[in-house]
This record gives structure tokens, C-alpha cells and sequence, in this order.
């Protein structure tokens, strides 16, 4: 390689990535979102009221389907990782993956007309072809992000532009999907099957547009001249990559936080302030707000370091949960007050751990010589998928453990112990995650530090 195109592929001091670029990719979530957060709001419902399942039979589903998705996160990042084309790594797999995704996702709201166990299998393998299909996208597309740039500030602007366009897709899912089923369909399985097929052609030509956008950088010399790591090498290296580790110790801790806040809004209100219609103008503002708090964590991100406004996030919700269980506010506008100020807290450790993710792509490089983007998005998404759902199913257990075993009947119990779990579940969370990011090797100026040495590296390669 001569020195001329060494420099055009490492460039001493890397090029801020411009606005149009940043805003190509991040685009990419909105697809991404209006599959996810659609099986999130409506897919269980589908199920039960519009395909016919029982309860414990589409719970069953949509649980295996979840877990079988988290297990094939890293295997996909394995096999992504050894694709190697003219178009890079990662594009190819956004344009062969959109089509395959769309047809899926549009298989998944079919009714069939079917019955028993066939219809049980039918609908299982319909998901699962989802999970896999959404993957095979997903995986790819979050590892761009770790590609496209290696400047620590670059990595959380474009962090902050991706969540503005999840956020934007989980509000289009939220608003539009029900007043479209009922547009479209003289039946709301017909209604859900076309708003299945819109939403696959507007999200496959989001991705090739992705695609056809995004410049994906040359392999360094260094990397050009590494074999492939064997599947041992591939997880020492991980398990010594001290900042990965952390950072999804961290995550799990965020999770659980996160998902006992998100999801106990409805029944706080339900129950302890015994007004259930005000939760709807309560999530409305809670959820909107991440337009503004997204932007403003971001740039702090920037100034300030990631690791500092993820313990700033973590501060913030404990000293507010403290409070919390101290006054446990019975109002609709208090309450109201509370889960603002943890939406807070959490963007903030939001934006921070998937702005760190990347980052940690360069820590593990600089040790063991390996690149392992898309392994390392993948197996960062396989612990995601799984804290979400054992933060759930803790929810659940400690309100058992605490006496409320029924909605209906256990209602004043219900009010009594919610607060405290809400307190205790939410704080051991961040608590656990403001540790774990404590401990992290990814203070600023670390990242910044570590480039440099690949870059000499690379040079040295070259």
C-alpha cells in the first residue's frame, strides 16, 4: 500500500462526518422502528383478538420468538463480520435483507385459516422467520455507526440523530397504526395486513436508501493482514475486552431501571393515583420529550464525555427515586413530575451506552488485534433482549412476593407495595449500572488515545 493511500484510509485526524451523511444513516431507525415498536404495541394484541390464540399461547410465542432472537444476535455478528465485498461489510446485507424483512413482517399479520396445533406451528414459524429476517438488518445497520467514523464525538451526534429517528418511528407506529387498520380494512386482519405491507415498502426503501448513501471505509492494513479469529479467540477476546464488559453490566443494570419505570406508569396511576385516563396525557409528555432531552444529552455527551453523562443520568434517578419513596406521590400532576424527571435520566443513559458501544470496538482492536464490530453490536443486542425481558418478569415476581397476586382483588395492596417496588427494583438498577460505568476504562480522552495508537499501527502496517 503506498503512503498515499494509507492516508485516504487512515487519516491522521478523522473528518467530522457531515449532516446529510450522519442524517443517511440514522434514518435507518425509523425503518428499523416501524417494525420493532409495532410488534411491541400490537403484536401480542393481533394474536389474541384477531388471529384467535389464547393468552398463554401468544405469550408463549412472542416469548420463545424473543429469546430465539437474543441467541442468534452474535451469530449473526459472527458471520457478518466475515463478509468482505467491493460495497464494504455491512451495506450488502441492508439491501439483500430489506425485501426478505418486508415479506415477513407482512406474514406475521396474516390470519391464516387454520386451527389447533397447525395454526400454532404456522404462526411460530412465521415469527421466527421474522427474528431472523429483522437480524439479519438490524445487526448491520447499528454496526455502521462503529464504521462509518471512529471520533468518540462524531459516534454520539450520530447516536443522538439515530434516537431522534427511532423516537419519530415509535410515535408514527403509536399514532397511525390503529386509525390505518381501520382506513384500510373492512376487518382488522385485512386492516393490519396492509398496514404490514405500507410499512415494509417504507422501510425497505429506507434501507437502500441507507445503502446507497452510506460510504463505508476502506480495511486498514492492519486489519487486511489479521486471519479471522476462531470462535474461542472470538470470546477471550471479548470476555478481556475490559470496556465491552462494563458496558453491558451497565446496560443490564439500565434495563432493569428503565423497564420497571416504562412499564409500571400505567398501573402507578391506575392504582395509587386512581386516575387511569391521566396516564395517557403523562405518557404523551414523558414520551415526547426525548425530542429535546435527546439533542441536549448528545451535545453534553460531546463536551463533557459519555461516561460523565451516564453517571450524571444514574445520579439523577437515584436521588429522584430516594425522593420518591419518601413522598410517593399520590397526584396526577406529581406523578406526573416524577416520571419527567427519570425520562431524564434515562435518555441520558441511553444515549450513553449506545454512544459507548462503538467505542468499545477500538478498545478491544487496540488489545487483541481484532475488529469485531458487528460480534460485539450483536452479542451487546443478545444481553439487551434478555434484560428486558428478565426485568419484566422480575417486576411481576417482586409485586407476587409482595402479596399482590390479583389486579382486581388486590387493589389496595397494590397501591401500598408499587411505590416500594418501583423504589427498590429501579434503584438497584442504577445503582448497579452507576457502578459498573464508574468502573469503566472509558474516561475522556481514553477513546481519543486508543486511535492514535491504531493509527500508528496501521501506518506501521502500511
Amino acid at each position: 500500500m503506498t503512503a498515499e493511500a494509507t492516508a485516504a484510509t487512515i487519516p491522521a485526524a478523522p473528518a467530522p462526518l457531515s449532516l446529510g451523511r450522519k442524517l443517511s444513516l440514522a434514518v435507518g431507525d425509523f425503518g428499523m422502528n416501524l417494525y420493532w415498536q409495532s410488534i411491541t404495541y400490537f403484536l401480542l394484541y393481533f394474536y389474541t383478538d384477531v388471529v384467535g390464540l389464547s393468552v398463554g399461547v401468544a405469550g408463549t410465542i412472542y416469548m420463545a420468538a424473543s429469546i430465539f432472537d437474543g441467541c442468534i444476535d452474535p451469530l449473526f455478528g459472527a458471520l457478518i463480520e466475515r463478509t468482505n465485498t467491493r460495497w464494504g461489510k455491512y451495506r450488502p446485507w441492508l439491501v439483500a435483507g430489506a425485501a426478505p424483512l418486508a415479506l415477513s413482517f407482512m406474514l406475521i399479520y396474516w390470519s391464516p385459516s387454520a386451527s389447533g396445533t397447525v395454526l400454532v406451528v404456522v404462526v411460530t414459524a412465521a415469527h421466527l422467520m421474522f427474528r431472523m429476517c429483522y437480524t439479519s438488518v438490524a445487526v448491520p445497520m447499528a454496526s455502521l455507526v462503529a464504521r462509518v467514523t471512529r471520533d468518540s464525538g462524531e459516534r454520539a451526534s450520530l447516536t443522538g440523530y439515530r434516537m431522534l429517528f427511532a423516537a419519530a418511528g415509535s410515535m408514527t407506529v403509536a399514532l397511525g397504526t390503529r386509525p390505518l387498520t381501520a382506513m384500510l380494512g373492512s376487518t382488522e386482519a385485512i386492516g393490519f395486513l396492509w398496514v404490514a405491507v405500507l410499512s415494509g415498502i417504507l422501510a425497505s426503501a429506507i434501507f437502500l436508501f441507507v445503502a446507497a448513501r452510506v460510504i463505508e471505509p476502506q480495511e486498514s492494513a492492519a486489519q487486511v493482514g489479521m486471519p479471522a479469529p476462531s470462535a474461542a479467540q472470538r470470546w477471550r477476546a471479548t470476555f478481556a475486552n475490559r470496556a465491552f464488559c462494563t458496558l453491558v453490566v451497565g446496560l443490564l443494570g439500565a434495563q432493569l431501571a428503565i423497564t420497571v419505570i416504562s412499564k409500571s406508569l400505567i398501573y402507578y396511576f391506575k392504582y395509587v393515583v386512581k386516575d387511569v385516563d391521566a396516564s395517557s396525557p403523562a405518557l404523551t409528555i414523558v414520551t415526547s420529550s426525548a425530542f429535546v432531552l435527546v439533542p441536549f444529552w448528545s451535545w453534553l455527551a460531546r463536551r463533557r464525555g459519555k461516561r460523565e453523562v451516564w453517571l450524571t443520568g444514574a445520579g439523577i434517578a437515584f436521588a429522584t427515586l430516594c425522593l420518591f419513596l419518601a413522598v410517593r406521590p399520590t397526584g396526577a400532576t406529581a406523578a406526573t413530575a416524577f416520571y419527567i424527571v427519570m425520562q431524564i435520566a434515562v435518555v441520558a443513559m441511553i444515549v450513553s451506552y449506545w454512544s459507548l458501544l462503538p467505542d468499545t470496538v477500538e478498545f478491544g482492536e487496540l488489545a487483541s488485534g481484532w475488529r469485531m464490530e458487528a460480534f460485539l453490536v450483536g452479542l451487546f443486542m443478545f444481553f439487551q433482549k434478555m434484560g428486558l425481558g428478565l426485568a419484566a418478569g422480575a417486576l411481576g415476581w417482586a409485586l407476587s412476593l409482595a402479596g399482590v397476586e390479583n389486579m382486581e382483588t388486590g387493589a389496595a395492596k397494590m397501591a401500598a407495595m408499587l411505590p416500594i417496588v418501583i423504589a427498590v427494583l429501579a434503584g438497584a438498577g442504577v445503582a448497579l449500572s452507576g457502578i459498573a460505568t464508574y468502573l469503566s476504562p472509558m474516561k475522556r480522552g481514553v477513546h481519543e488515545d486508543i486511535c492514535d495508537q491504531l493509527a500508528a499501527r496501521e501506518r506501521a502496517a502500511g
